[in-house]
């Protein structure tokens, strides 16, 4: 039975939570590390045998959402809110009924900080502590004399005494509710969170997701350093809600932006990679990057339908049901390779290939590069590429539980506060027999320097001195 209970006092221990952060950080410093959700051939290809072995079994592949990770994060929830339970009365008592001249007078030791003949009380309103309490303490003093060892009395000593900060007491209990907070939150978080993405190039406006909002790409630049290797990719986009009209938008008043789009009633903003934004609750990523192309379908020499298709994608013939065309791949300056396969020769657009697939009916008709000038010809109909850019993939998060982590992190926040800056701060005072006042105190923190501070304000007890004229005070 004791065996239990001094488990079940680890168990909700703060010990025991220091262990659990130390083995959850461990975890996850591991899923930032090894990429996740990737395949076991993945695995096995790219690390030894035996650390791919070891992924896999501790699922170190999927590691926010294996069982012994989500179960050791509830532990520790657990074992935080068990802590913050039990310590809950404890403090409130200590709150209400822990900080009085009794109690402190009668467990400190009788040496004083520094001995006075001033009111103690001036001298504490100078430290800063507002509500000084004057009292009477019974007490018994023991006077040595030359032909006794003692003679006991007791005395009705008048006292002083001050308190500041007692919410301080509430630091470390506040701490370990925010990380109970953050811990949920960021757990919730990833359990109920919902991404989207959104690719496209400048003038495109696409749905996010069933979120009610539509983003448009306003503008793409892909920044290049002197020696034409990628410094950022960087996307001006708007996001409004679904419906509105940006042309209709920009009409009213709201001008246009540098591409000459006009601007919607919308949230303008501009992402990079490293640098997210949020908006209305969601957090936009700037991801990858690829080409797209202009499709024109031609039936003889009239234009039947265009648009931008990126690399990917597919255009569906509407005068002919069943006929498509697939832009497999683009290569911005196009070279066949030494083994026969199309490549890039650079990054220039020097020489545009367009990699295609032709389908009917979901049969191949046809694989082949097609070059600027080139058209593919199907019966009466011609398909061809022009105008390639770059489009831009924005990927958005949408964790309902962000609000709540936050909160978390403020009540962290406000514990450090209560823990460093305002720790419960405690003055008396105790008229000796020769008439001064032996002053003394004790903060939670910097306890040293709080009694040097104290000792500026009165004269300086000599080494050895005792409380009293030869006295010693006892309870």
């Amino acid at each position: 039975m004791e065996r239990l209970k001094k488990a079940g006092r680890f168990l909700r221990s703060m010990k025991c939570a220091v262990i659990l952060l130390v083995i959850l950080a461990a975890a996850c410093t591991a899923g930032s590390l090894i990429p996740q959700g990737q395949t076991a051939a993945y695995y096995a290809a790219n690390y030894a045998e035996s650390l791919a072995g070891a992924v896999l079994l501790f699922h170190l592949d999927d590691v926010f959402h294996c069982w012994w990770f989500v179960g050791l994060t509830i532990f520790l929830c657990v074992n935080l809110l068990a802590c913050n339970v039990l310590r809950f009365p404890a403090l409130r008592k200590r709150m209400k009924e822990g900080f009085t001249a009794t109690k402190r007078i009668a467990e400190w030791d009788g040496v004083p900080a520094a001995v006075t003949a001033e009111e103690p009380e001036e001298i504490f309103k100078r430290l800063g502590f507002r509500n000084v309490t004057r009292g009477v303490m019974a007490v018994t003093r023991l006077t040595q004399t030359e032909d006794a060892a003692g003679a006991a009395r007791s005395e009705s000593v008048p006292t002083r005494y001050a308190v500041r900060h007692r919410i301080g007491v509430w630091g470390a209990w506040l701490c370990h509710l925010g990380m109970l907070v953050i811990i949920a939150g960021f757990g919730l978080g990833q359990m109920f969170q919902i991404q989207y993405s959104v690719y496209g190039v400048p003038g495109q406006t696409k749905p996010i997701g069933d979120t009610g909002y539509e983003l448009r790409i306003d503008d793409f630049q892909v920044k290049l350093r002197e020696d034409d290797t990628v410094e950022q990719y960087e996307t001006v986009m708007t996001v409004t809600r679904a419906g509105e009209n940006p042309a209709v938008a920009g009409a009213a008043g709201t001008g246009t932006g540098e591409t000459g789009i006009p601007e919607a009633a919308g949230t303008a903003a501009t992402v990079s990679v490293n640098h997210p934004v949020t908006i209305h609750g969601m957090k936009f990523y700037q991801n990858s990057t690829g080409w797209a192309a202009n499709v024109q379908i031609y039936k003889g020499s009239e234009l039947l339908q265009q648009g931008v298709i990126c690399a990917g994608e597919y255009a569906l013939v509407e005068d002919m049901e069943g006929l498509a065309v697939l832009l497999n791949a683009f290569y911005p300056d196009y070279v066949r390779g030494a083994d026969g396969m199309p490549a890039t020769a650079s990054s220039e657009l020097n020489n545009p290939g367009y990699l295609y697939t032709l389908y009917y009916n979901d049969r191949i008709l046809g694989m082949n590069v097609l070059t600027e000038d080139e058209i593919i010809t199907v019966e009466d109909y011609g398909i061809r590429f022009t105008d390639p850019q770059q489009y831009t993939l924005i990927q958005i998060k949408r964790d309902p539980f962000t609000p709540v982590a936050a909160a978390g992190g403020l009540l962290v926040m406000l514990s450090l506060v209560l823990a460093f800056y305002l720790p419960p701060e405690e003055v008396w005072a105790v008229q000796r027999s020769d008439g001064t006042w032996a002053l003394a105190g004790r903060s939670r923190k910097a306890g040293a320097y709080f009694l040097e501070e104290l000792a500026k304000y009165g004269g300086k007890v000599p080494a050895g001195s005792p409380p009293g004229d030869g006295d010693k005070l006892t309870e």
